[in-house]
C-alpha cells in the first residue's frame, strides 16, 4: 500500500479546504489584480482599544447581555499577544505604545522606545501625511491609553508633559474627560497657574464640556471634557440620568468630524473603564462598559461598512483582573445559569456607586439598595456586613459564580478583532501587539520610522554639530526651554509644544519638543526636537 506523506496528506488537506473556502468567497489569493488590491491603502483607520478586557470579561458581558450576541463577535479574528519588553505582563503605556508606534518599550513608558527616545505615533505619521486625527476615550484623555498615541514620556504620571503634548499636536478631535487638569481653578489641578482650556481654544478648538454642546458643535476642531477627571461607568449613567455622552456617541460626534478630511483620518478610542472595574474586581461596572465599548464598535463597523474604505481594529492592551466563570460553587457542573450568572442581570449600578449610595447606610438602607440596584431581595447577614464594608462586589460576584484572580493585570492574549474592506489586506490568527501597530501602518501608507527620524531629533547632538550653544532653561519645572544660541541669533524651543521663537519671532513646527525628565531631572541629552527645528538655525 502507499503511504502518504505526512506534509503532503496536510497541504492536500489545506488545498481542499481553501479550494470548499474559494468557492464560498471566503478567501483569496494574492495574484495579480488582487495583490495590487492587497497592496493598496485605506483612507481610514479606526483603532480601538477597550482597556483591560480580557476574552472570559467579553463571556461575562455576554450573558450580562441576555446571551445576545455582541458587535465584536462578527469581526473576531484571532489573538492578540501583550507582553511588554522585558515581562509577561504589560501595563497600559508599554501595552498602549505598541499599537500606537509599533515596536515594544518599557514599563510606564509612553509613546518612546526602551531608554525614552520618542518615537512618532500613527497619529502623528498620519497627521504629517494630510489626514485628520483624533482621540476618544472615558477615563481623563492624559491617561496612559490616549496619551500613548499623542505624547511622549518615559513615565505615564508626568500628566503636565503628557497634557500639553496632547494640545500642540495638531489633533483635529479630543473627547473625554479630564477638565480639572487644564485648570488652576478651585478644584483644578495645574500648579502653574495656567489655564490651559484658553490655549485650547486658542489653538482652534471649540471647547465643550456637554452632551448637548458636543451635539450642537458645527466646529472643524473640537475639545470635549466631559468630567472633571474620568467619565461614569454607563451603568451608572444609565442610573443617574447623567447627561455625560456615551461612549458610541462620542465616536460617532469624532467619525462626523474627521470624515470630512479628503485625505482620510485615523482615530483612537478607548473603552478606558473596563480596566478600573477589573481592577476593583467589579463585575457590573466592567460588563456595562463593556457593553458601552461593543456599542461604539458598532457606530465605527456601521461607518466603515457604508465608506468602503476604512479598517477598524480592536484589541485590548492587555486583561485585567483575572474574572473567571465558576470558583465559587465546588459542584460547577451542575450549576443552572439561573442559580449562577443569570443572577447579574438585575445589577443595575458599579461598586463605585454602591458605595456612595451605601455611606452612612443603616441594615435599612442596605436592604433596600440591594433590593433596588441589584435585585437582591434576601440578603444575609453576612452580606449586609461585606456591603457595609464596602464590598457589595463581592456579594455579585459571588451570586453569579464569578471569581477573580485577583486585582491587577494579566499576561495572557487578548481577543483580536478586525474589519477591512473586501480586497484589502486582513489581519488575523495569533498575532504581537506591535504587528497590530505595524499593519495599521501599512495599511494606512505611512511609514513610522521615517517619521520617527523626521520629528525627533536629539536637540544637543543637532545643534552642535552645526557649532551652536545649547542650554536648558528648568526654572519653571512645568515648562522646560531649550535655548540655542549660534552667532546673533537665539532660537527658543518651549518644552511639550510645537513652538519655537526665533530671534523673538514665533514659529509653529511640524512636530512637538520634547524634554524628558528622567530620575526626576530634565537634561539637554534627553531633549529631542523635530528637524526643521534644526534647519531653522543657519
Amino acid at each position: 500500500m502507499y503511504k502518504l506523506h505526512r506534509s503532503t496528506f496536510r497541504n492536500a488537506i489545506i488545498a481542499g479546504v481553501t479550494a470548499l473556502l474559494l468557492i464560498a468567497g471566503l478567501v483569496t489569493f494574492n495574484t495579480g489584480n488582487e495583490a495590487e488590491a492587497r497592496n493598496s491603502k485605506v483612507k481610514n483607520v479606526i483603532m480601538m482599544i477597550p482597556d483591560g478586557n480580557s476574552i472570559e470579561a467579553s463571556t461575562i458581558a455576554r450573558y450580562y447581555n441576555n446571551g445576545e450576541p455582541m458587535v465584536l463577535d462578527e469581526i473576531a479574528v484571532g489573538m492578540t499577544k501583550t507582553h511588554w519588553n522585558q515581562g509577561p505582563i504589560t501595563d497600559s503605556a508599554p501595552g498602549g505604545t505598541a499599537y500606537a508606534i509599533g515596536s515594544k518599550t518599557d514599563d510606564k513608558h509612553v509613546g518612546v522606545l526602551p531608554g525614552g527616545v520618542p518615537a512618532a505615533t500613527l497619529i502623528e505619521a498620519s497627521r504629517l501625511k494630510g489626514k485628520a486625527t483624533g482621540i476618544v476615550s472615558t477615563s481623563e484623555v492624559m491617561h496612559a491609553t490616549p496619551a500613548d498615541f499623542t505624547a511622549h514620556d518615559v513615565d505615564r504620571a508626568n500628566y503636565n508633559s503628557l497634557m500639553k503634548q496632547q494640545i500642540y499636536n495638531g489633533l483635529d478631535v479630543v473627547l473625554g474627560g479630564g477638565n480639572q487638569f487644564f485648570t488652576p481653578e478651585a478644584g483644578g489641578k495645574r500648579a502653574d497657574g495656567k489655564d490651559l482650556r484658553e490655549t485650547i481654544v486658542s489653538l482652534g478648538y471649540e471647547y465643550v464640556t456637554t452632551r448637548e454642546e458636543m451635539f450642537n458643535s458645527r466646529a472643524k476642531k473640537i475639545w470635549g471634557a466631559f468630567a472633571e477627571a474620568d467619565m461614569m461607568y454607563e451603568v451608572d449613567r444609565i442610573a443617574t440620568g447623567s447627561q455625560e455622552p456615551t461612549l458610541a456617541e462620542m465616536t460617532k460626534k469624532a467619525i462626523d468630524i474627521l470624515s470630512k478630511d479628503k485625505d482620510g483620518f485615523f482615530l483612537m478610542v478607548e473603552g478606558s473603564k473596563v480596566d478600573w472595574a477589573a481592577h476593583a474586581n467589579d463585575t457590573v461596572g466592567m460588563v456595562g462598559d463593556i457593553l458601552a465599548y461593543d456599542d461604539a464598535v458598532g457606530v465605527a463597523l456601521e461607518f466603515a461598512k457604508k465608506d468602503g474604505q476604512t479598517v477598524v481594529i480592536s484589541s485590548s492592551d492587555h486583561g485585567t483582573g483575572g474574572p473567571i466563570i465558576g470558583g465559587v460553587n465546588p459542584n460547577y457542573s451542575s450549576v443552572t445559569f439561573d442559580e449562577s450568572i443569570n443572577k447579574l442581570l438585575s445589577a443595575k449600578i458599579s461598586l463605585d456607586y454602591a458605595n456612595e449610595l451605601l455611606e452612612g447606610a443603616d441594615e435599612a438602607r442596605v436592604r433596600e439598595i440591594y433590593a433596588e440596584y441589584f435585585g437582591i431581595t434576601d440578603p444575609t447577614s453576612e452580606e449586609i456586613a461585606l456591603a457595609l464594608e464596602g464590598k457589595i462586589n463581592n456579594v455579585i460576584s459571588d451570586r453569579a459564580n464569578i471569581s477573580w484572580t485577583y486585582g491587577g493585570h494579566i499576561g495572557g492574549d487578548v481577543g483580536l478583532y478586525s474589519y477591512a474592506p473586501r480586497g484589502f489586506e486582513q489581519l488575523g490568527g495569533v498575532v504581537d501587539n506591535t504587528e497590530v501597530g505595524r499593519y495599521m501602518e501599512r495599511v494606512l501608507g505611512v511609514n513610522l520610522d521615517a517619521t520617527s527620524k523626521r520629528l525627533f531629533v536629539n536637540a544637543k547632538e543637532a545643534f552642535e554639530r552645526k557649532g551652536a550653544e545649547v542650554t536648558l532653561d528648568t526654572s519653571d519645572m512645568d515648562n522646560p526651554l531649550l535655548i540655542v544660541k549660534k552667532g546673533n541669533n537665539t532660537l527658543e524651543l518651549f518644552g511639550y509644544t510645537n513652538i519655537v521663537k526665533l530671534n523673538g519671532k514665533e514659529i509653529k513646527l511640524e512636530g512637538l519638543v520634547v524634554t524628558n525628565k528622567i530620575d526626576g531631572s530634565y537634561s539637554i541629552e534627553n531633549s529631542y526636537v523635530p528637524e526643521q527645528a534644526v534647519k531653522l538655525l543657519k
